[in-house]
């Protein structure tokens, strides 16, 4: 996965987005990796590392990558859309070893 800088995006998170939710991204994260809709809503209640917008792969929409921890203290990689003003989860899993140590470095 390819990442840039998006500090327009960075800044809209630190507004705590309200959450977009259906039954495609409600299921996806619990059902493959196990985490629920309200591990993911409590990734943006803790401090988070937005690490980018994810280049590569492409996608139709812009995707990006938002690294924290979950109220139960998982730490977690959320793949997440923009949409308008709404956050729209479309994966979250635990974070790979390099994901954790840039977290790591970074709070």
């Amino acid at each position: 996965m390819k990442l840039v800088a998006d500090p327009d995006t960075a800044a809209w998170l630190g507004a705590r987005p309200a959450l977009e939710w259906d039954a495609g991204n409600s299921t996806k994260s619990q059902t493959k990796h196990g985490f629920s809709t309200a591990d993911v809503e409590s990734l943006l209640d803790a401090p988070v590392l937005f690490a980018g917008r994810i280049v590569e792969p492409t996608h139709e929409e812009a995707r990006y990558l938002l690294l924290g921890v979950t109220a139960g203290g998982r730490r977690a990689a959320l793949v997440f859309a923009r949409r308008g003003e709404k956050l729209r989860p479309i994966s979250c899993r635990a974070m790979r070893k390099r994901e954790k140590e840039e977290y790591d470095a970074a709070t």
